[in-house]
């Protein structure tokens, strides 16, 4: 079959035209490139960087007898006169009290297994409790809240095994707890401890790191920035722990005049903590000093969440002072059209769709921006393809 001239002359044509189609698109991405990024949502902070020292009323107890039974927890609450720990002249009443404790948990456990026999919801009630104690240790360990881990381990184990009594029978719990209540009399018997009690009401603390004596509430209208300058710890020997009194705590930090200037009108200030208690809360301004070389000495009181901040003295903070919401892009995505107005191009099917934006926030490199037109096409939404980079654009502009 041979071909005629005109069918050579019409694959040549199409030939010649797909070819140079793809030459116009080759030249068209190479000479005006397209980026784009997707908008998402996001928030930003005017903020102040500072590094500072926490700042309690705390009273620090020593005993010269070296073997101490400690009965308080981290941050537990502790009333005028309640032990703080006991003093032994022996190392092996360790030893004792650890039995001693244990036979107590042990007639704890007999004696509500006891009562189960007559309060038939004891068991039902002790099941959601072991419920409970599980959701509360998972908790702990995702967190890794380890102290409080042990705490909850501690009473779940406990409350497994007074579940096991309650299979037992009646006659046989009952001379099991005698029996334990006999060992238990014995042992205090050979228990002969000195009590280390407190003064007054407080919050307790194990861990003592010098600062107790050097920093003070009262120093908060006489410091400068020189005094943090040569801040130090003394040296100390507490082996009993401390109580913090009273309700409030402060945080005290250096910052600059500039700083200061931000805060001067502010009764208050969203604060972050860098480690140990990282949620952001609520810090009121006590007391800015006049400045010093350029610095002054900010004072920030709080009255919560004392007992979760005992373990933590330097710290650095974020003080956060304003809040912006917007969606995020970047700053090189902004255009001005023909009416002056701000915006961005987003990519819409095929074509450039021009979408009004204000400014709320300027980051490094980005921006935060809220929409200012309306309507089902023109108004900027999270997810939108926004337009980084071209050389010209236009509303309605074919690009792709």
């Amino acid at each position: 079959m041979k071909t005629t001239p005109i069918f050579k002359i019409l694959s040549a044509a199409v030939l010649l035209a797909v070819v140079f189609y793809f030459v116009v698109q080759g030249y068209r991405y190479f000479s005006d490139p397209i980026n784009t990024t997707y908008v998402y949502a996001s928030r930003e902070w005017d903020a102040i960087e500072t590094e500072g020292y926490l700042v309690r009323e705390e009273e620090t107890f020593h005993s010269g007898l070296t073997t101490l039974h400690h009965t308080l927890t981290e941050g537990q609450k502790v009333g005028k006169n309640q032990t703080l720990a006991i003093a032994f002249t022996d190392s092996g009443a360790l030893t004792r009290v650890e039995q001693l404790q244990s036979l107590e948990l042990q007639a704890q456990q007999l004696s509500f297994a006891l009562e189960s026999f007559l309060d038939g919801d004891a068991a039902l009630k002790l099941d959601d409790n072991i419920r409970e104690d599980l959701t509360t240790l998972h908790q702990a360990i995702a967190t890794g809240d380890y102290s409080q881990g042990e705490d909850s381990r501690a009473a779940l184990k406990a409350a497994i095994l007074k579940r096991d009594y309650t299979y037992t029978s009646q006659e046989q719990i009952e001379q099991d707890l005698d029996a334990v209540e006999a060992q238990i009399a014995e042992k205090e018997a050979t228990l002969n401890g000195t009590d280390i009690t407190a003064p007054r009401s407080g919050v307790y603390s194990a861990v003592c790191d010098g600062y107790e004596a050097v920093l003070r509430p009262e120093m908060m209208e006489t410091s400068t920035p020189a005094t943090f300058a040569n801040l130090r710890a003394e040296a100390y020997q507490a082996n009993v722990g401390k109580l913090i009194y009273g309700d409030v705590w402060y945080y005290a930090t250096v910052i600059t005049e500039e700083q200061a200037l931000l805060l001067e009108d502010r009764s208050s200030v969203t604060v972050q903590f860098a480690k140990g208690f990282t949620e952001p809360f609520t810090m009121y301004i006590k007391h800015i000093s006049e400045p010093e070389g350029g610095k002054c000495v900010l004072w920030l009181s709080c009255d919560e969440y004392m007992s979760q901040t005992t373990l933590l003295r330097q710290q650095t903070a974020t003080l956060l002072l304003k809040e912006y919401e917007g969606l995020r892009l970047p700053d090189k995505a902004l255009r001005v059209n023909e009416d002056g107005k701000t915006g961005v191009y987003c990519v819409i099917g095929a074509r450039a769709r021009y979408k009004g934006v204000a400014v709320v926030y300027h980051g490094e490199d980005y921006v935060l921006v809220t929409p200012t037109d309306t309507g089902s096409t023109n108004l900027l939404r999270q997810g939108d393809q926004v337009i980084v980079t071209t050389a010209e654009l236009f509303d309605g502009k074919v690009i792709g």
